[in-house]
Order: C-alpha cells, then structure tokens, then sequence
C-alpha cells in the first residue's frame, strides 16, 4: 500500500507511461528521423556553417554576441524553473489545504492525498529536470564561447573543417540541451493536467506531442529553415558524422 496508490487505475498507469515517454524520448524521436530531416537536424548543419564564417573574420564579438544572448535566454528560464520548484515545494509545506483546495473543485479529478501527492512530485520532477538542462546549456555555450575565442585567424582548409565541426557540434549539443529545457515547460502542462483525470492528461499530452512536431516539419518556419538550408548548403548535410549523444541529451522542439 505504501509503493502504487491504491486508486491509481490502468488509466492512470497507461497515461503515465505514455506521458514519461513523450517528455523523455521526444527529441531522440526528432534525430532519428534522418530521412525527413528537422529544423533540429538542419539547423545543425547551418550551426557548423556559421563557424566556417566566424573563422574566416577578423572580429568576433558578432558570434560571441549571438551566443550570449542565447545565454541570457537560458539563464532567464534556469530562474524560472528555480522558481516553479520552490513553490510546488512550498505546496507540499501545507499539502493539508492544498488537497481540501483542489478536492473542492468541481473539475478535479477526486483521488486519495497519497496520488495528489504523486501527482504533485511529477511536476517537480519535470521542473527539476528542465533546471539541470538549462544550467547544462549555459555551460556548454560558455564552452563553445572558449572554442571562439581560441580559434586561429583564417586557419587552412583542413583546420578550418575541423574546428568549425567541432565548435558546431558542441554549439548544437547546448542549444539541444537549451531545447529540452523550454520543452519540459510544455511538458509540464500535461503533467499538471493530470489533476482534471488521467484521460485529460493523455489527451493533453498527445496535442502537446504533435504541435511540436507540426513546428519541426509543417510549419512555415520549417519551410522557410529548409528553403535556406537547401540555399546555403544543398539538401545533402554539412557532415556525415552523426552527432555524439551525451548521457541524457534531448533536443529540439
């Protein structure tokens, strides 16, 4: 009685698992589809592009200044996340009035306070998660922003190919992993959500799933990303190495 609530249904279980799976295996859904590429994926190939430029200028202030201001995005929404924690943490603190407030409205779904109770340290768990993610990312651009600033000026053909894939692939990895991060927001309104009934969560869930995929391949920003790519780097990408997954690396929305 003490491990899975004991009004926990199959529904619940199966909206659960389908949730950790959208929320966890998303953006490695988004890299394997190499046959329709993404935003994700050509971006990437136009990321390594932008360092062969940065390589053959003389001043760089204009690529550090694009990444910092990434960074700042970054950091405003590492706060954020900071932020939504302490106060689900403050709910548990008084989870008495909490559980009352919420088995008072009409629309909730009425459970026992040990669910309530797992329901709320889902939300923590995906703000948590967002919180690591984004504070990866600032480390990994001021990385990238260390590789900038020790690049040679206007190196060879061969060193300028390697550097601007490595600096490339390391700006793709924290912008990735920055990715992931503004994702668990969306994410936590289906976890939230889960609060009005596990079909509402399943339901919200699902939108939440195919409106991101809608902005990698349907939107007209996609369209307008590949028009671009094919422009500047052919339809063929830029390198024919995958890029390296890191332990719990996520990307894109």
């Amino acid at each position: 009685m003490h491990g899975i609530p004991y009004d926990m249904t199959v529904v619940d279980r199966v909206a659960l698992i389908w949730f950790l799976l959208a929320w966890l295996f998303y953006g490695r859904l988004i890299h394997g589809l190499r046959r329709a590429p993404s935003i994700t994926t050509r971006m990437g190939d136009m990321r390594v592009a932008w360092m062969h430029t940065m390589l053959g200028r003389d001043n760089r202030i204009v690529d550090a200044s694009l990444i910092g201001n990434t960074m700042q995005s970054a950091t405003f929404f590492a706060s954020t996340s900071m932020i939504a924690l302490a106060a689900l943490l403050g709910l548990l603190g008084r989870f008495d009035q909490v559980f009352a407030a919420i088995e008072d409205l009409e629309f909730t779904a009425k459970t026992s306070r040990m669910l309530l109770e797992g329901k709320i340290l889902l939300l923590i768990l995906v703000f948590a998660h967002c919180f690591l993610k984004l504070t990866w990312a600032l480390r990994q651009m001021n990385y990238c922003l260390a590789m900038i600033g020790a690049a040679p000026l206007k190196p060879g053909r061969a060193m300028r190919d390697e550097i601007a894939q490595h600096t490339g692939r390391l700006l793709s990895l924290a912008i990735s992993s920055f990715n992931a991060g503004i994702r668990g927001y969306y994410f936590a309104l289906a976890a939230l959500a889960w609060i009005l009934g596990p079909w509402t969560m399943a339901a919200v869930t699902t939108g939440i799933v195919f409106m991101l995929l809608w902005r990698q391949f349907g939107s007209a920003t996609a369209d307008e990303i590949r028009l671009s790519h094919a422009a500047y780097l052919g339809e063929e990408p830029l390198s024919s190495l995958p890029v390296a997954w890191p332990a719990q690396a996520d990307p894109a929305p």
